[in-house]
């Protein structure tokens, strides 16, 4: 135990025989180690703010249905004749942060032509707690939840078919019944996101509207729509279908799947360029320092001591940049968790368009735990990497070793 705290003594000592460039070194490690806990954790809040606002406009976090509503070859067909009643969800807790829709593909005319789009009957109150799709309404109003008959648009939609507030126009479908679903609509509101492909695809009525046009009960919807943000985990409805919404979309989910994997091939390539300027930097200390390996060799030091006391010198220098580099990326995190940053700082003062819709979020960042032992573990591997060679090169030099 002795002969190792005098080597813990004598490794610290001379750690600091050069302090400039020790200090050098350090400061590279400490701003590389809190650069990478910063950037893993804005990342992480950066996918999940992101995609927070993109769900929460329209989309939802999963959709229960019916088994066989969404088909498995495609989440983007669906067939309208599979409906569901609240008494088939046995799990009541779910109702509070979810919605009842009824969707329903129907041709939508014009004063200009005709064209097809997906009608989506909402629950009208619930919908505007729930979502921010009332925030895209820019032009007119939102639907009257006492109202009946009423429509929203979107903006290049309503332009194709030159339809304006206040017109109406005329919706045709195909009812549960077998039926020709058709019925006069009024336009009452024109949504903007952001000039998306949603814009041309989407519109929206009071469901009780839908119900009527549809032939469908009272208590008859589609698909319960959740929008807890908060939790990821999919409910366990055997009798059911739950689709998440990476399932959905499974285009934007893929992107976001990348972006992590490549900040994490980001994080390695940083660690990787440090560790080399820091191995290239040992390599000259080391040989400056060999004239003293021989002169300890001749005295007794074996060579496994000087390479031991080596190593123990580039582990403190490590561990104390570490706690230093923890400490600063959670310091820059917290700041950037009480003072959200502005993703169109990223973008060039532009908005992002995903799936249809503008994003405008605001980040705010919040410190993962899991990154605050893979980091350090992650640079405690690089610096065993960067000492191999500088050793082996110390111990082929030291002529005298006994």
């Amino acid at each position: 135990m002795r002969q190792f705290l005098f080597l813990l003594k004598f490794s610290y000592r001379n750690l600091w025989r050069a302090p400039r460039r020790t200090f050098i070194m350090l400061m590279g490690l400490i701003l590389g180690t809190g650069f990478i806990i910063w950037d893993l954790n804005f990342a992480n809040s950066g996918s999940r703010e992101v995609m927070k606002d993109f769900l929460s406009q329209y989309a939802g976090q999963y959709h229960i249905s019916q088994k066989g509503y969404y088909s498995e070859e495609s989440k983007k067909e669906f067939n309208n004749y599979k409906t569901l009643t609240d008494d088939e969800i046995q799990d009541k807790s779910l109702f509070p942060l979810s919605t009842q829709r009824v969707t329903a593909p129907v041709f939508i005319s014009g004063e200009k032509k005709t064209l097809g789009v997906l009608l989506t009957g909402l629950d009208v109150e619930k919908e505007a707690k729930l979502t921010s799709l009332p925030k895209a309404t820019t032009i007119g109003r939102f639907l009257d939840p006492l109202g009946d008959k009423e429509i929203i648009l979107g903006k290049k939609l309503a332009q194709r078919i030159d339809a304006k507030l206040g017109d109406q126009v005329v919706v045709i479908g195909q009812a549960l019944d077998g039926s020709v679903a058709n019925d006069l609509m009024t336009v009452v509101g024109l949504l903007d996101f952001g000039g998306g492909d949603l814009e041309e695809s989407l519109a929206f009525t009071q469901i009780h509207s839908a119900r009527e046009m549809m032939s469908m009960n009272d208590n008859q919807y589609h698909i319960r729509v959740s929008f807890d943000m908060e939790d990821e985990t999919l409910p366990d409805l055997p009798d059911l279908q739950v689709t998440s919404w990476h399932e959905l979309l499974t285009e934007i989910s893929v992107s976001l799947r990348f972006i992590d994997n490549f900040t994490w091939t980001v994080t390695f390539i940083i660690v990787l360029v440090i560790s080399l300027g820091l191995s290239n930097t040992l390599m000259i200390t080391f040989f400056e320092r060999e004239q003293e390996f021989q002169t300890l060799n001749i005295i007794g030091a074996r060579t496994n001591w000087i390479a031991l006391s080596l190593m123990l010198e580039v582990f403190m220098m490590g561990t104390m940049a570490i706690l230093g580099g923890t400490l600063l990326g959670h310091l820059f995190t917290t700041y950037s968790y009480y003072y959200p940053v502005n993703i169109q700082l990223f973008t060039g003062g532009k908005p992002i368009i995903m799936g249809g819709m503008t994003i405008v979020p605001l980040v705010r960042i919040y410190p993962v735990m899991e990154y605050y032992w893979k980091v350090p573990l992650l640079v405690y591997f690089f610096l065993g990497l960067t000492m191999i060679h500088p050793l082996i090169r110390v111990i082929r030099r030291s002529q005298n070793a006994i």
